[in-house]
């Protein structure tokens, strides 16, 4: 018989077979960066904390590197899929704790995660994330807060419905929809950047097409309707098809559509102007992009 060391070294074989050499490296530095925090269990789930910015640091690196070597053929693996809730509970346990000397960077790893882990593997530990990353959509920093929005935004375009309500709890708990309204109305005073509108106007209409409940709030804010006017003026183009999107949302509601349509000939102008420079493209994960037309070839 095969001793247990044999055993474990032949299980260890086979489990990374299909993965480079270099993939499997960057596997143990992820999870001997993990094992300087502390794992606890939180009723059946283990979880990981530390308070030390600098191991954070190092695991939030750690994870990304591993992302970022992980192929189409390596996705469905059992070395990735495996360490999904280790990754997941280390970056919402991250977020959590707040210390801006790493918020930014564990944020665009979020991004990272998401854009490269289907969602059929991630999504079981996504709804986790939601929380942290709403907190946060308020930062005084905007690289923060704008690739906290990001991320939950991808995260609420791919939401399973059964998963809407529980979600919408944490986006009513964590009040969501009145930070996005909030940070949109300071774009107003032009100190917020193009990219922070873009984002924010993205994950407020994906919000307001998913769920009835938050459409009042924001037709019914006279100023913010009054700032998303004045910014028919803006001559940015990306600009304008982030507020169509926001429009559109809008006036899912009644009220709100009728709201819009009191100055239908304004918005109907900025309609055919979009339409006149590009076709508008809505990628799956929410975010919004151009595709020039035959004409500004």
């Amino acid at each position: 018989m095969r001793s247990s060391k044999q055993a474990a070294a032949a299980t260890a074989t086979e489990n990374n077979r299909g993965i480079s050499g270099h993939m499997f490296t960057l596997h143990q530095r992820l999870y001997h960066a993990l094992s300087l925090g502390t794992r606890y269990s939180e009723g059946k789930e283990w979880k990981w904390k530390c308070t030390d910015i600098e191991i954070q640091r190092h695991v939030v690196r750690s994870i990304s590197s591993f992302i970022e070597s992980v192929s189409p053929d390596t996705l469905h693996h059992p070395l990735v899929k495996d360490s999904m809730a280790d990754i997941v509970w280390a970056l919402v346990w991250i977020l959590q704790h707040k210390s801006e000397a790493v918020l930014s960077i564990a944020a665009n790893v979020v991004v990272k995660l998401i854009r490269v882990i289907p969602n059929s593997i991630l999504q079981p530990y996504s709804l986790y994330l939601v929380h942290p990353l709403a907190s946060l959509l308020s930062s005084r920093l905007l690289e923060i807060s704008i690739a906290c929005a990001t991320a939950l935004n991808m995260i609420l375009s791919n939401l399973s419905a059964i998963r809407e309500k529980s979600v919408w709890e944490i986006l009513s708990e964590t009040k969501t929809v009145f930070l996005i309204v909030s940070g949109i109305r300071k774009f107003s005073g032009g100190t917020m950047s193009t990219e922070y509108f873009q984002e924010m106007a993205s994950l407020l209409s994906t919000i307001l097409q998913k769920w009835s409940a938050s459409r009042f709030s924001v037709w019914n804010d006279t100023k913010l309707m009054e700032v998303l006017e004045a910014m028919h003026e803006n001559p940015d183009v990306s600009v304008k098809v982030a507020l169509l999107k926001l429009y559109s949302g809008i006036a899912l509601c009644g009220n709100g559509a009728m709201k819009l349509l009191q100055n239908g000939e304004a918005l109907l102008q900025m309609m055919v102007l979009c339409m006149g420079r590009s076709l508008l493209l809505f990628c799956s994960d929410g975010r919004i992009s151009t595709c020039p037309t035959l004409s500004d070839k």
